[in-house]
């Protein structure tokens, strides 16, 4: 009886942590929503390394990225159309899962928030603020209140998601920007 308690409260345990991040969508369906339209995907991991990790610190104080994975949307004949990425980003009450996709040029085309630990922040997974970052590119700063509007009462979750798109642009010029 007793192992059969442990291993309740071993399970209880898990799925409470597990559910303490509110998952939106999965990375699975995130891409099939984002990449579909291309005839064919790749994956591709860029390690962050040498000068890079300095040049990523000051762009993303906060960041402790070691590497970026790339999933592309491409061609029939085999080219780049769209380029995403999904980053780790820490909230002010704990992780938000980032995910910023790019066309060729390096401009945004869609940012979403898979998951979430935020819940005062909860507004940053809406699409009314979300839809500011369409359009964007790679060079702009996104800066809360320079050229990012930040949420009322979510100033620290509007922060963190601007500094996921200053990571996943860094990535984007430094190791994507020019593949075609």
């Amino acid at each position: 009886m007793k192992k059969f308690t442990t291993l309740v409260t071993i399970i209880v345990s898990l799925s409470t942590s597990a559910a303490s991040a509110s998952e939106l969508i999965s990375l699975k369906d995130y891409l099939k929503q984002e990449l579909s339209s291309s005839p064919k995907m790749a994956k591709e991991v860029f390690k962050v390394e040498g000068a890079d990790k300095g040049k990523l610190a000051k762009l993303a104080p906060s960041a402790q990225d070691t590497s970026f994975t790339f999933y592309y949307g491409k061609s029939a004949t085999g080219g780049i159309e769209k380029a995403c990425t999904v980053v780790p980003q820490e909230g002010k009450e704990g992780l938000i899962t980032v995910g910023v996709c790019y066309d060729v040029n390096g401009v945004v085309t869609a940012v979403t928030i898979l998951t979430s630990e935020e819940e005062r922040g909860k507004k940053i997974t809406e699409q009314s603020f979300l839809k500011q970052f369409k359009g964007k590119k790679v060079t702009d700063a996104f800066q809360l209140n320079t050229d990012v509007d930040g949420i009322s009462g979510a100033t620290w979750s509007s922060k963190a998601v601007a500094e996921a798109l200053r990571k996943t642009s860094f990535a984007f010029k430094t190791y994507v920007g020019g593949k075609k």
